[in-house]
């Protein structure tokens, strides 16, 4: 597993919000023509998303990322697999089911949690455990995420 150290420095309080999903975007359009993060990559994405960086290598690294796709629909759900429980990600709305985006995104203190860091880089590099699905089993398969309201 590859290791990756966090700089001393970060970037200054409030900077690198709206500056993340680009920063993510141009890495991840280079990383899917060259197939790997290569050095400089590495070093602006650590400094632009710090620890998230490395916590969403891991995950990636460590193949905790799984695309599961619907047919014949064509439904693809992204899975990432966390330190307490699995997470559905939205790529293309950029949300998360874990608290990190309801608290930090949501809160605006992040753009990205690192569950959706990790899942653009494993889509970039290829890395993702992929599953396929028949459209019947959608419904049960997403009711792990839906809200349940229950008598208190």
């Amino acid at each position: 597993m590859k290791r990756y150290v966090t700089p001393q420095t970060g970037l200054a309080e409030g900077t690198g919000s709206k500056e993340e999903d680009s920063v993510l975007r141009q890495a991840c359009q280079q990383i899917l023509r060259t197939g790997a993060v290569s050095d400089d990559q590495q070093t602006l994405l650590v400094k632009t998303f710090e620890k998230r960086f490395v916590e969403a290598m891991k995950l990636v690294d460590q193949g905790r990322v799984k695309q599961v796709r619907f047919a014949p629909s064509g439904r693809t759900i992204w899975i990432v697999r966390g330190r307490r429980k699995e997470y559905q990600v939205v790529p293309l709305s950029r949300f998360c089911t874990c608290d990190d985006y309801y608290f930090r995104v949501m809160g605006h203190k992040k753009q990205l949690c690192y569950h959706l860091i990790a899942q653009h880089l494993a889509e970039a590099l290829g890395n993702q455990d992929r599953s396929d699905l028949v459209d019947s089993d959608y419904a049960g398969f997403t009711a792990k995420w839906k809200p349940t309201i229950g008598p208190e």
